[in-house]
C-alpha cells in the first residue's frame, strides 16, 4: 500500500548543445545526419524520463564500481533494495513495484521564445557541423548533428512512491546524489566530444504530495 508521494520539480539548463537522437525519417537536402527526438506535434525537442532514468541510474552504479546490468530471472545481483525500487524495471526478481517515476523533460515557455526569436519561427535547435575520420586512407567525411543549443532550459518531474515498508530517506538520497552525479559527466550521446552538459538549477528536493 502506498503510504506517501513526494516529488521533486526538475528544472535543467543546457551548458553545452545537447542531442539525444530521435531518427531521421524526415532528413533532407541541407539537414542533419542525426536528428534529436521531438514532440510530434509541436515538433519542440525534449528529453524523454527514459534517458534521464537510464543515465542517472549508470551514474551510481558507475560509483559503485558495478557495470550496468540487466535484472531478469538469470541474473545474480546483489544490489541494494533501495537503488533496486528507484531504478528496477517493475515486476523483475527482486522488485514487484518500481517505486520512481521519471517524466520526461520539455522546455520552458522561456527557452521556446527564445530559441524561436534567434533561430526563427517553429526552430529550436542548431546544426553542428562535424569530421569523420578515416583512418585508413587519411580522409575527412563531413557530417551534421543536431543540437539543442546550449542555453535552453527543460522543466520536468521526479515523483516518488514510498510504502509501508520503505527507507524513503535513503531513495530520495540516492537520486539527489545520482543528479549530482550527473552534472559531473553529460547527457545524451557524444559527451566525450563536450555535448550534454547540463546544470540543475532547480532545487534538489522533493516535497510530500496531498493524496
Amino acid at each position: 500500500m502506498i503510504k506517501n508521494i513526494y516529488k521533486m520539480e526538475l528544472k535543467i539548463e543546457l551548458l553545452s548543445g545537447l542531442h539525444i537522437g530521435g531518427g531521421n525519417e524526415n532528413y533532407d537536402i541541407g539537414g542533419s545526419d542525426s536528428n534529436v527526438i521531438k514532440n510530434p506535434i509541436t515538433n519542440e525537442p525534449y528529453i524523454p524520463g527514459s534517458s534521464l532514468k537510464g543515465k542517472l541510474r549508470a551514474m551510481v552504479e558507475y560509483k559503485e564500481g558495478k557495470l550496468p546490468e540487466i535484472i531478469n530471472e538469470k541474473s545474480k545481483i546483489s544490489l541494494d533494495d533501495n537503488f533496486l525500487k528507484i531504478f528496477a524495471p517493475a515486476e523483475s526478481d527482486n522488485i514487484k513495484q518500481t517505486r520512481a517515476i521519471f517524466r520526461d523533460l520539455y522546455l520552458t515557455k522561456e527557452s521556446v521564445e527564445k530559441l524561436t526569436s534567434t533561430l526563427g519561427i517553429n526552430t529550436y535547435t542548431e546544426i553542428k557541423a562535424e569530421n569523420v575520420i578515416d583512418k585508413l586512407n587519411s580522409s575527412a567525411m563531413p557530417r551534421f548533428i543536431e543540437r539543442v543549443p546550449k542555453g535552453a532550459k527543460f522543466e520536468g518531474e521526479i515523483v516518488l512512491m514510498e510504502f509501508e515498508e520503505d527507507d524513503i530517506e535513503e531513495m530520495k538520497s540516492i537520486v539527489i546524489n545520482a543528479l549530482d552525479l550527473l552534472e559531473l559527466n553529460y547527457l545524451g550521446a557524444s559527451g566525450s566530444r563536450g555535448y550534454g552538459r547540463i546544470k540543475v538549477i532547480s532545487k534538489k528536493e522533493f516535497d510530500k504530495v496531498e493524496i
